[in-house]
């Protein structure tokens, strides 16, 4: 388990009869003719201790494959001996050396997690070295089981989050088309009776400021449903992803948005050493349009809009940035602001495309987060694996 050389075990024997501990030695001295058919000989590099303080401290500055230990020694007895050893090395397999009058206190280590059990007088040498091969093979077995079980906990823990935060926001969908959704309707609903008795009198005047009442609502219903659909579809992406140049990426948005960027007057800076990505390019092209829509959305008055779009290294991972030196956000609400129907103080919610850049990132393995000084600028980051 710990060696280099995969063709030799080292075992640490715990036994203080002498005669017991020359035959367990004797047994592992030259395993090279016992060679297993199709495998390569397998030796044995043998260490003793004659009591459990001895073993202990041999453990405590060396590794070691297996231990043979017997149950009775100069300074402790039974089953306190296994579970001294095991406590200060759950992770080594333990092998108990017992006589047969001692073969339940031997079988009780066993269900207490020792490897398996040998009665002194019936081991021979093949099934000495059989016994610390399987111990071992049996344990490897048993900490990779542990690891995966480990693994597959900490993945339903994390997929039991993401699934809160997606109940979560199915709540907020149900609950915007509940309310928000029906208020256009009773608007157009009731602008419709309006629309009726304007044409029959005749008042051209009222009729357009009826329509276009009626079209404000049309498009209210049409922005709320458009988030939706765009919601149930974004984690339709995995089969569609290419390893693409980030710099393709970004130059698709920066065309995508160019009469914006003249309008808002901005001066955008891209890094010369983006790296290659292997994403969905489509929806990564989404989410840095919508980055640099918001830029230009919440420029300063005060100052020419800059905007700077880069990567760098940061703890073993790309991290991606849009940054402005706009208005920033307020901290406050900076923890609300991915949220799919988070309106601020603004009547509409634009921080709608925010919510769905996040997603996007997350289907892709990644993360977003904003990083802000209000009044100063903001950047948003990303990960992209």
């Amino acid at each position: 388990m710990r060696c280099v050389n995969a063709n030799i075990i080292k075992v640490l024997l715990i036994e203080d009869n002498e005669i017991d501990a020359k035959i367990i030695k004797e047994y592992l001295k030259d395993s090279s003719r016992y060679k297993e058919k199709e495998s390569s000989p397998i030796s044995f590099d043998l260490a003793m201790a004659n009591s459990l303080s001895s073993g202990l401290q041999f453990l405590s500055t060396n590794d070691v494959d297996a231990v043979l230990l017997d149950l009775n020694l100069p300074d402790s007895f039974g089953l306190d001996t296994f579970i001294n050893i095991h406590k200060n090395k759950p992770k080594i397999p333990i092998l108990i050396l017992t006589g047969l009058c001692d073969i339940e206190m031997a079988v009780r280590a066993v269900r207490e997690g020792a490897g398996d059990f040998l009665v002194k007088g019936e081991v021979d040498d093949r099934l000495l070295r059989r016994s610390i091969s399987y111990a071992i093979e049996r344990k490897k077995s048993e900490e990779a089981l542990i690891s995966a079980q480990n693994n597959l906990e900490k993945k339903v823990q994390e997929r039991t989050v993401e699934l809160k935060e997606r109940y979560d926001e199915i709540e907020q969908l149900v609950y915007a088309i509940s309310h928000d959704l029906i208020l256009p309707l009773v608007t157009i609903k009731g602008f419709l009776v309006y629309l009726k008795k304007d044409i029959a009198s005749g008042g051209r005047q009222r009729i357009e400021i009826d329509l276009g009442l009626i079209g404000d609502a049309v498009e209210r219903m049409e922005s709320l449903l458009v988030r939706a659909l765009d919601l149930s579809s974004i984690g339709k992406l995995s089969s569609r992803r290419e390893e693409v140049s980030y710099r393709e990426i970004v130059e698709e948005a920066l065309s995508l948005t160019a009469d914006k960027i003249r309008a808002g007057k901005a001066v955008v800076t891209v890094a010369s050493d983006l790296p290659m990505v292997n994403v969905d390019r489509a929806r990564i092209v989404d989410v840095l349009v919508t980055l640099i829509e918001n830029c230009i959305r919440y420029k300063s008055n005060v100052r020419p809009l800059k905007i700077e779009i880069g990567s760098l290294e940061k703890e073993d991972e790309v991290v991606f940035f849009v940054r402005d030196n706009g208005t920033g956000i307020d901290p406050k609400a900076q923890k609300d602001i991915f949220s799919l129907f988070y309106r601020g103080n603004e009547a509409e919610n634009s921080h709608a495309g925010l919510s769905l850049s996040r997603r996007i990132i997350e289907v892709h393995g990644g993360r977003m987060w904003i990083d802000s000084v209000e009044r100063e600028g903001c950047s948003v980051c990303f990960t992209l694996p």
